[in-house]
């Protein structure tokens, strides 16, 4: 069967039949080496030379990877110049729609333009719009040293007589401490 197929492939001999031919004669000249046939071996040697001599010689990686760099290197350079044509033609009609007054058309992935405010001790605490809240002026505001024990409590009776209701009481009492946070 192999006989058959390697007639059939004796125009055109594949990898795999090229493979097993020289895998053949190497086994046979192994073989002929230990029976001490030195005529046999010499013969198999000039067809094994033959046989190599007849082979396509494959390219050296290097000048493969050679060829390869090459194209890539026209291939970059081909972009490249069609990238600068395009900004070129971009560019003219920018300019183009400039002189003609029109407006120029907005870049989507332009950044935003903005004005920085900076805050720093010379802006005010509250701004317009902000809700007053029970300390009306900083003034008023009394600060108290912040410790792990509860507050005081809270008289039931304010300092003009009147009484405060039960939420005004609780808003008073309660001390956030947001040094953690």
């Amino acid at each position: 069967m192999l006989a058959r197929k390697s007639q059939l492939n004796a125009k055109k001999p594949s990898a795999l039949s090229t493979t097993m031919e020289r895998s053949r004669l190497m086994q046979a000249r192994t073989l002929a080496q230990r029976r001490n046939d030195h005529e046999e071996v010499a013969q198999i040697d000039a067809k094994l030379a033959e046989f190599i001599a007849a082979q396509p010689q494959k390219e050296e990686p290097v000048d493969l990877l050679a060829k390869v760099n090459e194209r890539n290197r026209k291939a970059n350079m081909e972009a490249v110049r069609k990238a600068e044509l395009a900004e070129a033609e971009r560019k003219r009609r920018e300019r183009k729609l400039a002189a003609s007054g029109t407006a120029t058309p907005v870049d989507p992935s332009a950044r935003l333009k903005i004005k920085p405010r900076l805050f720093d001790i010379a802006t005010p605490t509250s701004r317009p719009g902000t809700p007053a809240t029970n300390a009306a002026t900083p003034a008023q505001v009394t600060s108290r040293p912040i410790s792990p024990m509860p507050p005081l409590p809270v008289p039931a009776l304010a300092a003009n007589g009147s009484s405060k209701s039960f939420e005004a009481r609780v808003f008073e009492s309660i001390e956030i401490d947001l040094g953690d946070f």
